[in-house]
């Protein structure tokens, strides 16, 4: 079984033999995956205790890969949130004495804001929606406490709640504030001359 010794902890861990099993799906088609004893183990002991729980994370793992939802491993998240902590755009706006702190949006977050918005296109709500959608989802504090705090919850339903409750002048601010910081993360990430290309250029190729 193969070992190494750690200069840090002054430690030594001794790693886990992988196994490989064949497990058919639905289509009977085998899929191999390889386990360590100690992961083997762990689910036979789940197996026992809840055996319909771990069935229904099976079948759920299984749709996921079927339709391409497929959860991302810890790892690749704590990767991806690094990588937003370096790219997200933030702006401060100070608005009577009162400040907000807006975020950019992920990817995902603006298709679900576009998304329930399109729902009321081509109709006089549809204006007021987008606003509504983008600002629940955009600001993250209000007078220095987390957006979240301030309203007493983080569900997205009780945000879009409270923005809906403001003031239609003050939101309109607000959004003009949004719109500017969406501004600012456009330009910050754009092309804006030959030296911006050519550096593309050259990460491209690293």
């Amino acid at each position: 079984m193969p070992s190494f010794d750690s200069s840090i902890s002054n430690k030594r861990f001794t790693g886990a033999q992988l196994k490989e099993y064949d497990v058919p799906d639905e289509s009977g088609v085998s899929r191999r995956y390889e386990m360590d004893e100690n992961s083997v183990q762990e689910m036979q002991d789940r197996m026992q205790r809840n055996p319909a729980e771990v069935e229904r994370e099976i079948r759920a793992a299984k749709e996921a890969r079927r339709t391409g939802r497929e959860r991302l491993g810890e790892g690749a998240k704590r990767r991806i949130e690094m990588l937003l902590g370096m790219t997200r755009t933030t702006h401060t706006a100070d608005i009577n004495g009162t400040k907000f702190v807006f975020q950019s949006l992920k990817a995902k977050e603006m298709r679900e804001a576009i998304i329930c918005a399109a729902e009321y296109d081509n109709t006089v709500q549809s204006p007021f929606e987008v606003r509504k959608q983008f600002l629940a989802r955009s600001i993250v504090s209000v007078a220095d406490v987390d957006f979240a705090q301030f309203i007493g919850s983080d569900t997205l339903e009780s945000k879009l709640l409270f923005i809906e409750e403001l003031d239609d002048a003050l939101l309109n601010r607000l959004y003009d504030e949004y719109l500017k910081m969406v501004k600012m993360a456009r330009e910050k990430f754009s092309i804006k001359n030959d030296d911006d290309a050519k550096q593309v250029v050259a990460d491209l190729k690293k």
